[in-house]
């Protein structure tokens, strides 16, 4: 009963979490302002600079024609850690000349300086400066997030922002029609509350439980909830719209809250599994993980907050894992509470790691990514409600076994076992099918990687001679690309290596064709049922899409070329009952060999000799 409502609060929460549908309001670079729509996408629409000195003025930055734009792919302008500031610039056309104002929303409440600048014609006609550097009484808005009332311009305008903050430069931005901003803010804060409210819920009922039983771990449990709780509010911008208006508490508490609820939860978690008499040693280093989350918290206000929250999700990673897997190694031998326990944990991990890798810029900023705590925090803070109520039933149920008669008891206890054991194996037998799946894909270009070309070239191979279908393989070299990746450095290669293979596989378009990393530069494509004229067809246009890849570097316009090889396995052409599976895969060698040999960025077949 406990696990259906806890089902039903966390389906209805996810479906008040999922975001709604942005309608994408654009005419080619520029935001068009004037259709009506309630909110505007900015993908592809937001460039941006880096100004590593961080004193550039903007009046620097419109009269200096060396300044260097360069196009932001993603949605949300996401940097990681930088000392830099960080220059961004949206074109608007169109504007309104009638109707509402346009409403800007910085949904990112740590950033420690934002200047917003609206530019017409050169001249500034919008200027606001605010950032959680300055107290929130004396914002512009009074609101938790960084809200912008756009004038209506006349004409076409470029609004640009400048960021610089010592936490994780990321500039989630939303353009808004002052309705629908209001409309929209009224949403955010029913889901906020919802959210709020089932931690505060928590805290009340397990607050209760710990007077009526005793129980130091509900204690512990209500402490750590409450500093998650403050860690939120914090990381939302309630806690400075609410609570304390004070530059220091905005820009210390977050760390502060977020160390001491790391300490917390290793003592709820030692105390919960009495891990100090079952495993000593994981409760050694919990305890001392949770001395040294203290240590940080209370050197936090006085150390550069950059550093302090790199450390704060450094160890927040590996306390979660361990106390994870202390759940699981109790759960495994039998512990009934440690299997909702370490559920909660694993979610509280995971939202974590997403947390790290975008705070570090390795993930993209999306709603997911900026959640995850939120949404994982709820689902553990159930989970271990309901763990602790799993634990107090379980001592009830252990009395009960040793009351009963030897035999019984011991009949009971082997089929909780046995349906344990099951429940493990189901879940290994899936990690295996997830581990294997994984072993087949290259972790760098996200193609099947040369184990997955054995097999499947093997397989369809002996398909197409059985079934007499012709078959082609196209094997593929990115030209001097040692050279390319020695001049540009490995980061840049990987890019490249990843686009080759993003395009490569969209080229083969049937269900049945594929493409592999076969190994370092060089790619497989493989194309079944196509005939040789067919294959050569393919080659050309995957080596002519690579040509026209876009690879700008330091502003420098780079092309990367490929070499290609063709053999086709066809039984009505003469003479090929000769081949096998080793001559098929040696003649596309031999022929990307030859390719280089005619001055690569060419595709080379047998139809060439």
């Amino acid at each position: 009963m406990k696990l259906m409502i806890l089902f039903h609060c966390v389906t209805a929460l996810l479906a008040l979490l999922t975001p709604w549908n942005l309608y994408a309001v654009d005419d080619g670079d520029c935001v068009s302002l004037n259709r009506g729509t309630s909110t505007y996408n900015l993908e592809g629409l937001v460039s941006y600079y880096e100004d590593k000195s961080t004193n550039r003025t903007i009046d620097e930055i419109l009269n200096d024609t060396s300044v260097s734009w360069n196009r932001l792919a993603e949605v949300v302008p996401s940097f990681g850690f930088s000392n830099s500031a960080y220059w961004l610039k949206i074109d608007v056309c169109q504007p309104w000349k009638e109707g509402e104002r346009t409403v800007l929303e910085v949904s990112y409440p740590l950033l420690d300086s934002i200047d917003v600048f609206g530019v017409v014609e050169n001249t500034i006609v919008y200027r606001v400066h605010t950032g959680d550097g300055i107290p929130y009484s004396q914002r512009p808005e009074q609101h938790r997030n960084f809200i912008f009332s756009l004038p209506i311009f006349q004409s076409e305008a470029t609004i640009y922002l400048r960021i610089q903050t010592e936490s994780a430069v990321q500039v989630p931005m939303a353009f808004f029609t002052a309705t629908q901003f209001f409309e929209h803010n009224q949403k955010i804060i029913f889901i906020q509350g919802c959210y709020f409210g089932i931690i505060l819920a928590m805290i009340f009922y397990n607050v209760f439980l710990f007077f009526s039983l005793r129980e130091w771990p509900y204690l512990l449990y209500v402490v750590f909830t409450c500093f998650y709780f403050s860690f939120q509010g914090v990381l939302q911008g309630f806690f400075q719209q609410f609570l304390l208006d004070s530059v220091w508490w905005q820009q210390h508490a977050l760390l502060i809250f977020g160390y001491f609820t790391m300490v917390f939860a290793n003592l709820f978690a030692v105390s919960f599994l009495n891990l100090t008499r079952k495993i000593p040693v994981i409760a050694k280093l919990l305890h001392g993980i949770a001395f040294l989350a203290v240590l940080a918290a209370m050197l936090a206000p006085v150390m550069s907050y950059g550093p302090m929250v790199k450390l704060m999700l450094a160890i927040a990673i590996p306390s979660a894992s361990l106390i994870m897997i202390s759940g699981v190694q109790l759960w495994w031998s039998g512990h009934l509470p440690a299997r909702i326990f370490t559920l909660a944990w694993f979610t509280l991990l995971f939202s974590f790691v997403l947390a790290s890798l975008s705070k570090f810029g390795i993930l993209p900023r999306a709603f997911w990514t900026d959640n995850s705590m939120q949404i994982g925090g709820v689902l553990e803070v159930l989970l271990l409600s309901i763990a602790l109520g799993e634990r107090i039933n379980e001592e009830k149920r252990q009395r009960i076994l040793v009351e009963q008669n030897l035999s019984s008891s011991l009949e009971q206890m082997v089929e909780e076992r046995t349906s344990e054991l099951n429940h493990a194996l189901e879940q290994l037998e899936e990690a295996n099918i997830i581990l294997d799946k994984m072993s087949l894909t290259d972790s760098l270009t996200q193609i099947p990687n040369r184990r997955a070309f054995d097999k499947h070239i093997e397989r369809e191979y002996s398909s197409a001679k059985r079934e007499g279908a012709p078959i082609g393989l196209v094997m593929i070299d990115i030209d001097y690309f040692k050279n390319f990746n020695d001049t540009y450095g490995h980061q840049v290669g990987d890019e490249v290596l990843q686009n080759v293979a993003k395009t490569l596989r969209a080229l083969a378009t049937r269900p049945s064709d594929e493409a592999f990393r076969y190994g370092g530069e060089e790619f497989a494509v493989l194309l079944s049922n196509t005939n040789l004229e067919g294959v050569i067809i393919v080659a050309e246009k995957m080596r002519k899409a690579i040509e026209k890849l876009p690879l700008n570097i330091d502003g420098e316009t780079c092309v990367i070329t490929i070499s290609a090889g063709i053999s086709v396995y066809d039984q009505s052409v003469p003479g090929i009952d000769i081949y096998d599976l080793e001559l098929f895969i040696s003649e596309a060698d031999a022929q990307l060999y030859r390719a280089k040999e005619m001055g690569r960025n060419c595709v080379s077949s047998p139809q060439c000799g």
